[in-house]
């Protein structure tokens, strides 16, 4: 298994500490001296004349997290982000957290750590700002072109399989995802060809793409899913930087965003970005100004699953492997970012509404990491977003009814 693990580059996990001496990249499990310690404070307590049934069942308090460093090297795994959040953990008897022997390293892990919820905030922030330029494609054709596209089902993956496959072709990591950029270009192009030229309404437009570009991603990733271990990515570049995975990932998606939100500030100020902008409020009357509104619509499906593509081309990087399912629930996502943007200030300028979408795409991604947190199943977890999202469209009628007024103190001049 060990050997097989070092061929594909596919990593072992295991429970069990002694296995990583065999050659596991690492293992997690009870630290069992500690447990024997717990039950033997449990046995006193019977032995002291307390009723069986009235002693209630603990789980270990102690984990252990052993790291085979010497594995991970050959693997060319980076495993400093475990190494880094484990070594700020405290024990509850304050013994020594560490141990180091052959290359492994030996750590205590306490299920009831300070830095949990700190941990907790930072992920949904790091995973947020990743999902947040998916939301901000979403937002190109449902708010800007009032259409609803469902493109963005297929075009995530796709991003993502396109990527994978020139970084492991050798393919630079910038390249690689400029290269998942410009793959959903290419099918948002194919989107808007359908609805403009060949009339089909946006909804079908939407479905047709998506279906045929599910086997489009099995054709470029010639498998079901295909890991990134071992291989360079944009991830793995800024943590050569000296940062933990966590903080990478954070200043990698605040590049991107910022870039992402300048260019497109700056693109829907000009002669075509405010044709773009007109041929979604008024079709009609953008028509009759002269402007080419099937070019325009074929601009912004372009425009739109293109970043979409990206955002799921930096999360696979992040993630290590790119999925044929990575897609499902994409548009729901990108929808309760939008949303959630809006329901907290309605009216705002297009710069300050496109960071309104990246704050709620985080505070989105913060609540789901918070239902998992509850320890409610995995398989619940597409179920409790579309609910969120019922509850979050739900929000604007409420405020209707109670007659509260929408928040405007952002907007240029505040209220009059």
């Amino acid at each position: 298994m060990v050997d097989l693990s070092k061929e594909t580059k596919v990593p072992v996990v295991g429970s069990d500490a002694g296995s990583v001496e065999k050659g596991v990249l690492f293992t997690y499990g009870t630290n069992y001296e500690a447990l024997g310690r717990q039950t033997g404070k449990l046995a006193g307590r019977v032995l002291r004349g307390e009723k069986v049934k009235d002693i209630d069942a603990e789980y270990p308090k102690t984990l252990n997290v052993v790291v085979n460093h010497d594995m991970a090297k050959e693997l060319g795994i980076d495993v400093s982000s475990i190494s880094d959040e484990e070594s700020k953990v405290s024990t509850k008897d304050d013994k020594p957290i560490a141990k180091k022997d052959k290359g492994v390293i030996k750590l205590k892990v306490n299920k009831s750590s300070k830095n949990g919820f700190s941990n907790v905030v930072l992920t949904s922030i790091s995973q947020g700002l990743l999902w947040a330029i998916m939301a901000i494609g979403v937002f190109i054709t449902f708010r800007i072109l009032d259409l609803a596209d469902l493109t963005a089902e297929g075009t995530f993956p796709l991003g993502a399989a396109t990527t994978t496959i020139m970084i492991i072709r050798g393919i630079n990591p910038i390249f690689a995802t400029l290269g998942g950029f410009v793959a959903g270009m290419f099918a948002g192009a194919v989107s808007g060809f359908m609805h403009t030229k060949m009339k089909i309404p946006a909804l079908l437009t939407g479905i047709i793409t998506l279906t045929g570009l599910y086997s489009v991603n099995l054709l470029v990733l010639g498998s079901a899913n295909i890991s990134l271990s071992g291989h360079n990515t944009l991830v793995t570049m800024v943590m050569g930087l000296g940062l933990s995975k966590l903080s990478g990932v954070i200043l990698l998606g605040l590049i991107f965003v910022s870039l992402v939100v300048f260019m497109l500030v700056v693109l829907l100020n000009t002669q075509v970005g405010l044709a773009l902008r007109a041929t979604g409020d008024n079709l009609a009357m953008g028509e009759a100004n002269g402007i080419k509104v099937d070019r325009m619509k074929i601009l912004g499906y372009m425009i739109s699953n293109g970043l979409i593509a990206l955002s799921g081309a930096l999360l696979a990087q992040n993630n290590g492997y790119a999925d044929m399912n990575m897609g499902t629930g994409t548009i729901v996502n990108g929808l309760a970012a939008i949303i959630l943007a809006e329901v907290i200030v309605k009216y705002l300028p297009l710069g300050k509404r496109l960071w309104s979408i990246v704050v709620g795409a985080v505070l989105y991604r913060l609540v789901l990491v918070m239902i998992l947190a509850m320890n409610v199943d995995a398989q619940m977890l597409k179920l409790a977003s579309a609910i969120l999202l019922a509850i979050i469209l739900y929000v604007p009628e409420v405020r209707q009814k109670l007659k509260i007024n929408p928040n405007k103190s952002l907007t240029p001049g505040g209220d009059k």
